[in-house]
Formats: C-alpha cells, structure tokens, sequence
C-alpha cells in the first residue's frame, strides 16, 4: 500500500511540474534566425589562414612549428621560398597547409605558437560536414575562413600568440611601448 501511495504522489508531483511551466514562455532559440553570442574563451570554432588585409598577403611563413607542436600531428605544412613579401616577414610562404579537423583536440597550441598569428581559431561554426573528407581542411579552405575573418574581426578567438605575450607581459608588468622589456 505505501508503494502505492508513493507512485501516486511522485505522479502528481510531476504533473505540478507540468503544469508550471506549461505556461511559461519558450526559451528554444530557433537557431539559423537567432544565434546566441559566443564567449571569448570558446573553443570549438573552426581554423581560418589570417590575411594582412593591407597588402592582401597570407601571413603564413611556412615555419612548420604549428607542425611540430601539435600533439595530435595532424597538421602538415611545406615551405615554399620566393621574392620579398610586401608586408615585411621575410621570403618565405606557405606552399602547402593541411589539416585534419576530425583528429583535432581543439587545443590551441598551434595558434599559441605561431609567431605571425597566421593560424587562429574562428568562434564561428563551420558549415556541417556530410562526409569525412569535408573535415579535411586544405590552404584553400583556411583562407576562405581567413576572408571572412577580414569582414568580421571579432570573430577570431583570442588565445592568438601576440594576445598572450601581451597579457603575460602584462602580468608581469611590462609595458607593451618598453623595447627593453625592464618592469615599470
């Protein structure tokens, strides 16, 4: 009989919950009309080539250490020498950059470790994928990301190289105008 009495009452327990928040007001976001903003400090974007959005230029070097830091090694860049670049970093491009985003951990080392900021994570979402070569990202594919990085600018995740030596600077009390790098 108790077990009676507790299967009824946990029943109309329910139907109390129901019933109050039957008429409450939705909060489903119909999302390709409404999209949420998206934190900073999110990960889980897609991958973008920058551009100097000057000279039109891929700011890839082709250092290769975006390749040899990634735990998962599922980057593979070759280098490519050539004349002077317009924006000043040297002479040497990126001939060839890819990257299997299945594979990724979404860690961010590469985009840490890149001296140019040429590889950044994006805090918009990729268009979904239907097969698994679609997760393959070619240079070709990164740029296209890196174009609408130029459009929209602040989509671009924060955990670049240059914004945490700033902030590590920062901490450490060092001025971002000091050349010397003496606390102020």
């Amino acid at each position: 009989m108790a077990a009676l009495g507790s299967t009824i009452l946990g029943s109309f327990n329910a139907m109390g919950t129901t019933l109050r928040n039957f008429f409450r007001r939705a909060t489903t976001i119909q999302y390709p009309k409404v999209q949420r903003p998206i934190p900073r400090q999110w990960r889980g974007g897609t991958f973008a080539l920058t551009i100097d959005p000057a000279t039109k230029e891929e700011n890839c070097i082709g250092c290769r250490l975006c390749e040899y830091i990634c735990p998962s090694q599922i980057l593979h860049v070759t280098l490519r020498k050539g004349d002077k670049r317009e924006n000043g970093v040297g002479a040497t491009y990126c001939d060839e950059f890819t990257l299997d985003f299945e594979a990724c951990m979404q860690c961010e080392l590469c985009v840490q470790v890149c001296p140019t900021d040429a590889i950044v994570m994006t805090r918009y979402l990729a268009d979904c994928p239907y097969t698994r070569a679609e997760l393959f990202l070619s240079k070709e594919k990164l740029l296209e990301h890196g174009h609408k990085l130029v459009e929209r600018p602040d989509d671009a995740s924060y955990a670049t190289g240059t914004h945490l030596r700033e902030w590590t600077d920062a901490k450490r009390g060092i001025a971002k105008d000091d050349e010397e790098g003496a606390p102020t």
